[in-house]
């Protein structure tokens, strides 16, 4: 009999360093960080990696290990699932209530989304107001679809576009701790599961409402003023509007994404929401915000925050809306369909494709799939004439 790889006796008895080791074919040795053993099977199933746990080392011997690892393949084989042994890592310092496990979700997926440190703290924070009242100091094996429903009811009406982030967010926190072997596999989330039987329909009652937008006929009177006031944040909000940007694209731009010779803004796939590269064409006055700026370095953010060598802030723009005196019914994100609803209105020999490029809106369907360019020449006679627009009749 060939002798196999893999771990012996002698070698198992020599690990000290926390990890874990591979026997092959899905069999692991893991050491724990206070020198305890125990056998895990990792396998892959729809995408994501799961644990098997196969008992304590060396109660359950090598031998002992590989004959239960060849059972679970074989029945992965036979397309079923492993069953969850009682020998899976699992320490009692570990943390196992709600609260800490999304922790440790965050730190392990953060980093994969965009703008990772906003989408952290939204994420925290919405589960710190709304759900760990009732979730966070429980461990996340005890909890049942009854206390999702008691953390959804409050806010399920009322505020409706938050509860279904929460919905989410909680599903998959428990989605992780299953994978974790910490919970039965069973998603008390999803659609059309008990949760929907108990929660009322919420399309009935909710609205969806878009971003408070400015009527396009004051555009001509705002934007002279708003191009009068000093401050990053009104040179921000001005860009904005004359290139219908979203404003975490304005606040991630940097000067080696603008090409001042050429006109235009080549807007990297990380900062843009689709998650597509997306070329701006850039008016004369657009132009004319960007020379006026201070400009550092090559690689230094646009518009400048508050502290050195940081994007301006989230607020920055908003607060020089609010300081023209539109404290209400106007916002930021708005002016986005200001431009939409003007080029609809106004621009009548312009294709609807050619606006909605312009605010790097993706064509669905049949149509996205042949439509490859991006309509960039006939944008540029478009925001040029927006920009005209904007500067007012005085002009």
């Amino acid at each position: 009999m060939a002798k196999r790889d893999g771990l012996n006796v002698k070698m198992i008895d020599r690990l000290k360093e926390p990890g874990k080791y591979g026997d092959g074919r899905n069999l692991y040795l893991h050491v724990g960080p206070n020198g305890g053993r125990s056998w895990l099977f990792i396998y892959r199933r729809l995408g994501k990696d799961k644990m098997r746990g196969l008992g304590a080392y060396p109660a359950v011997g090598l031998e002992e290990a590989r004959k239960k690892a060849a059972e679970y393949r074989a029945m992965l084989l036979d397309g079923i699932e492993p069953p969850k042994g009682r020998g899976a890592v699992q320490k009692k310092d570990e943390g196992r209530t709600f609260a800490q496990v999304n922790e440790r979700y965050l730190s392990e997926h953060k980093d994969s989304w965009k703008n990772p440190d906003k989408a952290e703290g939204n994420w925290r924070n919405s589960l710190r107001d709304h759900a760990y009242a009732i979730l966070g100091d429980k461990d996340v094996k005890d909890i049942d679809v009854k206390d999702v429903h008691a953390v959804l009811t409050p806010i399920w009406l009322k505020n409706h576009p938050t509860a279904k982030k929460i919905r989410w967010r909680i599903g998959a926190v428990l989605a992780y701790a299953a994978a974790l072997d910490m919970r039965p596999d069973i998603d008390l989330t999803r659609s059309g599961g008990k949760l929907d039987k108990l929660l009322p329909k919420a399309k009935r009652v909710h609205i969806v409402k878009g971003h408070d937008s400015m009527p396009f006929d004051q555009i001509p009177e705002f934007v002279p003023a708003l191009r009068g006031r000093a401050g990053i944040g009104a040179a921000g909000l001005n860009f904005l509007i004359l290139t219908a940007a979203r404003a975490q694209e304005v606040r991630f731009a940097k000067w080696d994404q603008m090409d001042l010779e050429a006109g235009v803004w080549n807007a990297p796939a990380e900062i843009m929401k689709a998650g597509r590269p997306h070329r701006v064409p850039l008016s004369p006055d657009a132009l004319a915000i960007l020379k006026a700026l201070p400009r550092d370095s090559d690689d230094g953010f646009v518009f400048v925050g508050g502290q050195p060598g940081a994007p301006l802030s989230d607020a920055a723009m908003a607060a020089a809306l609010k300081r023209m005196g539109r404290k209400e019914g106007v916002t930021v994100h708005g002016f986005r369909s200001t431009f939409r609803t003007w080029a609809a209105e106004k621009c009548l020999d312009v294709p609807r494709e050619i606006a909605e490029a312009a605010l790097a809106h993706a064509v669905g369907g049949v149509e996205g799939a042949y439509q490859r360019g991006d309509y960039f020449n006939v944008r540029r006679a478009l925001m040029e004439r927006w920009a005209d627009y904007c500067r007012g009749p005085a002009a």
